[in-house]
């Protein structure tokens, strides 16, 4: 049957049910801790403390303690080990004083360290002794059914609460992914790792909890149609088998079921909450009641191992394929076969429904996308999803489909099958593909353990994933040393920013100071200018009284000649007529005023001489005014010059600065984001390990 490579057939029980999946490499277990059994460890305590009025002979309350099939059998009040919960076990209630009669009666309770035997005990499975193997409880841990199948948006979109983001376990190399599932409701992606689920946001990528998977690989991983639940099924290849089922929005795990001789394979949670149906190399398909636990039916038409199931969204149907390209419906509640659908040659490697329960999708490893009704099994289209073999399918709530397959590439189909877009190749075989209808992304992983995170809407690359990050140590280091780091490249540009700022201070101080001197030099401008436009004030009334004055000794200096003559003269007639009295005073009397206006020239010479040393003094005091003017504007041009320059130094200065602090900021903005970092994975380390320590054992 098969026809591939036999590099790409080495079949182990990890495989995910398609025949062409190579082996997946799996750690080396760690060294497991001792069994606590009943008759090593829990009957030692009882002895010294119940046996006393538990015994075959005095069963106080109709309770025998003294031997393992007593104990399990309970008493008057039915059953008192529910075995894999001693939270809902009565004894041990009873013990730690969480509920009455508390025993021993009219004592204290057991010592913690016996208290944590008993707990240990029945949380392991209530083992007999070493040989034996653990019991699983049968009570859900809560009542996960609902009234109706949910077709809408839940008021409240189910996302996780603050989780451990501890890794179960982290290894050096990568293995192939497995397991992928997103939230119908919510921007949430899983990722199945060994021994562990790893739950991320889908639009921010950021790990937001870490699930622990202990059974082994999960190979298979559903959300419940409400978004409320995430299911993973897997196991040990060969070993064991089993399925378990979380609360999303606090990690819990609520639900445990199955028990298989091999891997899980496929599974999947009705969307009533009421059914889980699984299946695997074992060939058969086991439904369970998640109200009892029991197991309801097993249908065993597939002759293969069952390499993919999943439930109508309205509960009423089942689908399951297998890896002879056996593909069939049942009734859900029933087990009643309803269709057998023929078509695929090869392992049917996914079945999706769509979201009105009216049609299924399947694909196969013989390369076909098959569309079916379901009123009497038609086939309303196939197209070829990839010619070497699709390895997994699933619709999208708006009806595309989303699948991956041997040629590398997830493509995306609309409802018809036509090819919407087809991603970036990986560099080694597509396993799993999904689709996040709360961020139309679609997420696929690959055989090397790659998981890409693409826009459905242009098939750019956002990102990836892993199914095995680092622990929080390993991230705490390295976001130390990233810290360290940006510290490092922080320190010289705050140098920068230190010298830029100096150079611009002195700048600053330099030009206030040139400023104040330009003021300082406009005002003895202003002042000189007053001094000059006082001083021509003056000189002009001098100039004119000097000249007025050397006007007058002109005159008067060629007026006295003449006059000192006219008087030579008339004293000579005078003489000549010396009787003539009138002509003897006229000569006296023109004699004294020739000699007068000698005088008074004098005077007019006298008044020159101090116009002249006045108009000489306001001409100098002009000139030196002036000279003040001019060396004043000197003074200010020189000033405004200089600032001129410091001014354009300060702007270069500040735009220095500016771009100084600007990477300095940006430097310090990085700096204290690796610091938060820091600060995040040391919360997350201290979360984590108050997360993994012991509850504290119960008080009266």
């Amino acid at each position: 049957m098969n026809t591939f490579p036999a590099q790409c057939v080495a079949w182990v029980g990890v495989v995910a049910g398609l025949l062409w999946f190579p082996a997946t490499a799996i750690p080396a277990e760690e060294k497991q801790a001792p069994k606590i059994t009943y008759d090593d460890h829990v009957k030692p305590v009882l002895r010294q403390k119940c046996f006393a009025c538990h015994n075959a002979d005095k069963k106080s309350g109709d309770l025998d303690l003294t031997n393992f099939t007593s104990l399990m059998a309970g008493g008057g009040s039915g059953a008192v080990i529910e075995a894999g919960s001693s939270a809902n076990s009565y004894l041990y209630m009873l013990v730690t004083h969480e509920g009455e009669p508390f025993m021993p009666p009219e004592s204290p309770k057991l010592p913690d360290d016996m208290l944590e035997t008993i707990r240990k005990w029945i949380d392991g499975g209530a083992l007999e002794n070493a040989g034996s193997q653990a019991q699983v409880s049968q009570k859900p841990k809560l009542d996960m059914a609902l009234q109706t199948a949910p077709s809408q948006r839940p008021e409240v979109v189910p996302m996780p609460g603050r989780l451990a983001l501890e890794p179960v376990r982290h290894t050096t190399a990568r293995s192939a992914v497995m397991a992928l599932a997103t939230s119908p409701w919510a921007p949430l992606v899983a990722v199945g790792g060994y021994q562990q689920v790893l739950l991320y946001h889908a639009q921010s990528l950021d790990l937001l909890g870490v699930l622990p998977f202990p059974e082994g690989m999960p190979q298979v991983l559903k959300f419940s149609r409400n978004g409320t639940l995430l299911l993973a099924g897997g196991g040990v290849g060969g070993a064991s088998g089993r399925v378990v089922v979380w609360n999303v929005t606090n990690g819990q795990r609520v639900f445990e079921v199955g028990d298989e001789l091999d891997t899980v394979l496929a599974a999947d949670i009705s969307s009533d909450q009421t059914l889980i149906a699984l299946g695997g190399p074992q060939r058969v398909v086991r439904i369970y009641s998640t109200e009892s636990g029991q197991l309801l039916h097993e249908l065993r038409k597939h002759t293969d191992w069952i390499c993919s199931l999943e439930f109508s969204p309205d509960s009423v149907l089942l689908a399951s394929g297998d890896r002879n390209g056996g593909l069939f419906v049942w009734e859900a509640w029933t087990g009643r076969d309803f269709l057998m659908l023929s078509g695929h040659t090869l392992a049917i490697t996914g079945v999706s429904w769509r979201a009105d329960s009216n049609v299924l999708a399947s694909a196969s490893e013989d390369g076909t996308i098959r569309l079916w009704e379901m009123e009497n099994g038609g086939q309303l289209k196939n197209w070829r999803g990839d010619a070497g073999g699709v390895a997994c399918l699933e619709y999208a709530r708006d009806g595309r489909l989303v699948s991956c397959g041997r040629d590398r590439t997830a493509k995306l189909w609309d409802a018809n099958g036509t090819q919407q877009r087809a991603f970036p190749a990986f560099n080694d075989l597509a396993l799993r593909a999904t689709i996040c209808d709360e961020t139309d992304r679609v997420i696929g992983g690959d055989w090397n353990g790659t998981i890409r995170v693409w826009n459905a809407a242009d098939g750019a690359e956002i990102g990836e994933l892993s199914a095995n990050p680092p622990t929080l140590a390993q991230r705490l280091e390295a976001a130390s040393q990233q810290l360290a780091a940006r510290q490092a490249e922080l320190q010289p540009l705050l140098q920068a920013l230190q010298a830029a700022t100096t150079t611009a201070d002195n700048a600053r101080s330099q030009l206030a100071a040139v400023q104040a001197g330009v003021k300082e030099a406009e005002q003895k401008l202003a002042a000189a200018t007053a001094k000059t436009t006082a001083a021509q004030q003056v000189v002009a009334p001098a100039k004119a009284e000097h000249e007025a004055t050397q006007q007058t000794i002109a005159a008067w200096e060629a007026a006295l000649p003449l006059l000192t003559d006219a008087a030579a003269k008339l004293l000579q007639a005078k003489d000549k007529l010396a009787n003539d009295a009138e002509c003897a005073e006229l000569a006296t009397r023109l004699q004294a005023v020739a000699q007068s206006r000698g005088t008074q020239l004098e005077a007019h010479r006298k008044t020159l001489a101090e116009k002249t040393a006045v108009w000489e003094k306001v001409v100098q005091e002009a000139a030196a005014a002036e000279k003040e003017v001019a060396d004043a504007s000197a003074a200010l041009a020189a000033m405004q010059a200089q600032s001129g320059k410091l001014a354009a130094d300060l702007t270069a200065a500040e735009e220095s600065t500016a771009k100084a602090k600007q990477a300095a900021d940006a430097a310090a903005s990085v700096v204290a984001e690796s610091q938060k970092q820091v600060e995040r994975w040391q919360g997350e380390l201290e979360f984590a390990k108050q997360a993994a320590a012991p509850a504290p054992a119960a008080t009266p």
